[in-house]
């Protein structure tokens, strides 16, 4: 008998679930020679459903739970995402115009204008690919001049995802216009568009920017530095204490032998040593993520490090990585003559600029 009520009570639940998830229609138009469309459901990779194109035509009628995204898509170049607010909406997959409530018509407008960023990024990162192995001067340089552009365009994409963000703090759209750039967000700014009172804080989509943002408040700006206790390159114990706060910036750079990204910044961090320890005495403690100590000296000495090094050559088990929240290297602090942290993830041209700002150049 309690079986057959708890089955009675499980079949109710799943009923008022159904009942609660109203239909939502998509109508809309696709490309030329198109057959087919697919419809992807949150951040879902796989299509959760089909239909088939009739006289350039499609429609969906879908229930899903209110507040759901649902992304229309014929191919990587055609596709359109807008929120289950139960108002019918109709979609042109060739401009990605959205007919609908106004949210949706906003929503749509904001990828629109970031579709133009988004297929030049993609077809630099295609260029990238096939020149990354190349050795010749002058792959190297297109190279750089690739990666340059590429950093021009996240930081404009991450500034409109921002400006959108902080323009929507009662809807929950903002949780797929950050979902791939949060990783690149200042704390402060994270901070605020996850703040407890927008609707978009506690979004299941969020839960890994939310646990970063846990990870950033370890070293956000205005706190003091946490002491690490490691061994340096000849094997004796040294404290951050030895160079933090006392009196000069100090900049702690966390890398490692093995990270590409960590080799490719380092010529900005050796620049910037160069430029200002004898001049300023600005100062640099390198912290590596190294589990192999010889891996470990032969990087700092082919990468000219002639700055402070520390490692307990625990890899991603470093003791720096729970005391300072280091999800990914290369990663720094910047910390002021008494010990204050200033700055975060500086590099390339954000180091050198940071310092220019404080010696006054």
């Amino acid at each position: 008998m309690k079986k057959v009520l708890s089955l009675a009570a499980s079949m109710l639940l799943m009923l008022s679930a159904q009942a609660q998830n109203k239909e939502f229609l998509i109508t809309g138009s696709a490309p030329e020679g198109v057959n087919k469309v697919y419809l992807i459901v949150n951040d879902n990779n796989a299509p959760q459903d089909s239909v088939r194109v009739t006289n350039g035509m499609f429609r969906f009628s879908t229930r899903q739970p209110a507040q759901t995204f649902l992304t229309v898509t014929s191919d990587d170049k055609h596709l359109v995402t807008v929120l289950n607010d139960e108002m019918p909406v109709t979609i042109d997959l060739v401009d990605g115009a959205v007919k609908g409530s106004v949210l949706n018509r906003q929503f749509a407008d904001y990828q629109k204008s970031q579709r133009k960023t988004g297929e030049e990024m993609g077809q630099l990162f295609d260029e990238w690919k096939t020149l990354r192995n190349e050795k010749t001067a002058e792959s190297k340089e297109r190279l750089k001049t690739i990666n340059n552009r590429l950093d021009e365009l996240l930081e404009q994409s991450v500034a409109s995802a921002l400006k959108y963000s902080k323009e929507h703090t009662t809807d929950v759209t903002p949780a797929l216009v950050i979902a791939g750039l949060w990783p690149y967000m200042e704390y402060v700014d994270l901070a605020e568009i996850l703040d407890k009172n927008t609707a978009v804080a506690n979004h299941p989509m969020m839960a890994k920017a939310r646990k970063k943002l846990q990870q950033y408040d370890l070293r956000r700006p205005g706190k003091q530095f946490m002491e690490l206790t490691m061994h340096d390159l000849n094997g004796k114990l040294v404290k951050l204490s030895q160079w933090a706060g006392k009196g000069n910036y100090v900049l702690v750079d966390f890398w490692a032998s093995w990270c590409g990204p960590c080799r490719q910044e380092m010529p900005n961090v050796v620049t910037s040593y160069q430029r200002y320890h004898a001049s300023k005495g600005y100062e640099i403690v390198g912290v590596s993520f190294d589990s192999k100590a010889d891996a470990w000296k032969a990087a700092v000495k082919e990468l000219g490090m002639e700055w402070p090094q520390m490692s307990d050559l625990k890899g991603w088990k470093c003791a720096a990585a729970g005391i300072y929240g280091i999800q990914s290297i290369p990663s720094n602090v910047l910390l002021d003559p008494q010990g204050v942290i200033v700055a975060v993830d500086l590099r390339g041209d954000a180091l050198l600029d940071k310092l220019k700002e404080i010696y006054g150049e």
